[in-house]
């Protein structure tokens, strides 16, 4: 169809009159599907004068869409801010050069709400303040890298403030509209990734901001858990202070004192206890917290775990309790605390 090309867009067909456009890389390919979505943005191809628009995009963020002739080239420019249309987001500037069918240069660059993203990645709080004013949106999500090679999506500049270690840039975000409750592909706000790297002054802020001090990523690990098992004391008293649910449990049905206790952080585990945590909770396996701790030796939290009426009763899914754990390690200590309480 000679000087005519079809170009799908939002759901309908779109019959455009324009140059056939050759690609002969994948690059090449890209390039050309960057042309046939600026033309739909622009309503379509016009062939005889410069043409440009500039509009909200469907679901959020703005698109401003160029076309200018100069002699025998044709320059398509697009400028995408976080446009978000049936499940795809573009944010980038494009520039596309057209002698007659080929194209002859192409070029993309950050916009700046990419620019603000790396800014906070970066830790660089002067230039978050000048993207910022001039109208970055601090919203605008990535999908990035983690440590074991998968993506994380919908990652969020106030969710880098925390991996850059940076509450300055944080209130900087916060004070200029930055959701404090966004979630991630993980199913994680920022108080949740704050809490997991021990981070108590932002903890702190973002609650006061009204960040969900209970929120769960995808393994069903709360804020508080992460702190238990990583052995952030503070943030783990901070969060049972403000009433986070100390009772919450994991897709394995371990609870924070249950995760504190494997991960030998003794000073977490005890405040728990002494805080109301459940003490004969058991997870998928059976286990209680007082198994776990006979298994990991720890004689101190065992006796306390006593004290506050844990039932050595209890049988795993294998059929053992607390005394068959205690006999098998060989802990004499433990073993001793175990026959005491089932007299």
């Amino acid at each position: 169809m000679s000087g005519r090309t079809v170009v799908m867009s939002m759901g309908f067909v779109l019959l455009v009159s324009c140059y056939p456009v050759f690609a002969s890389s994948d690059e090449d390919t890209r390039v050309t599907n960057r042309v046939k979505d600026m033309i739909v943005d622009l309503g379509g191809h016009n062939s005889s004068g410069d043409k440009s628009i500039a509009i909200p995009c469907r679901d959020r963020g703005t698109r401003k869409i160029s076309v200018v002739h100069s002699g025998e080239i044709t320059t398509y420019t697009g400028d995408y801010r976080n446009c978000r249309e049936n499940g795809i987001i573009r944010d980038g500037v494009y520039t596309v050069e057209l002698n007659g069918d080929y194209i002859v240069d192409s070029s993309s660059k950050r916009s700046i709400n990419g620019e603000l993203f790396d800014a906070v990645i970066a830790g660089d709080a002067g230039k978050v303040r000048a993207l910022i004013r001039s109208k970055a949106d601090v919203n605008y999500t990535e999908s990035i890298s983690s440590k074991d090679g998968a993506y994380l999506d919908e990652w969020s500049p106030l969710m880098s403030s925390v991996l850059a270690g940076n509450l300055e840039i944080m209130k900087l975000l916060v004070a200029h509209g930055a959701w404090v409750n966004y979630l991630n592909s993980r199913v994680v706000n920022a108080l949740w990734l704050a809490a997991n790297n021990g981070r108590l002054d932002m903890v702190k802020f973002l609650a006061g901001k009204g960040a969900y001090i209970n929120n769960r990523n995808i393994e069903d690990v709360s804020p508080l858990m992460a702190a238990a098992m990583n052995g952030h004391d503070a943030v783990a008293a901070y969060l049972v202070g403000v009433k986070a649910d100390i009772n919450l449990r994991n897709k394995n049905g371990d609870s924070a004192l249950m995760l504190a206790i494997e991960n030998d952080h003794t000073s977490i585990a005890r405040m728990l206890i002494t805080s109301g945590a459940a003490i004969n909770i058991r997870d998928r396996s059976g286990a209680t917290a007082l198994m776990i701790a006979v298994v990991e030796g720890n004689a101190e939290i065992v006796g306390l775990l006593l004290e506050h009426k844990a039932d050595p009763t209890v049988k795993s899914a294998s059929g053992k309790t607390a005394l068959d754990y205690a006999t098998l390690k060989g802990n004499a200590v433990i073993e001793a605390l175990v026959k005491k309480a089932l007299r």
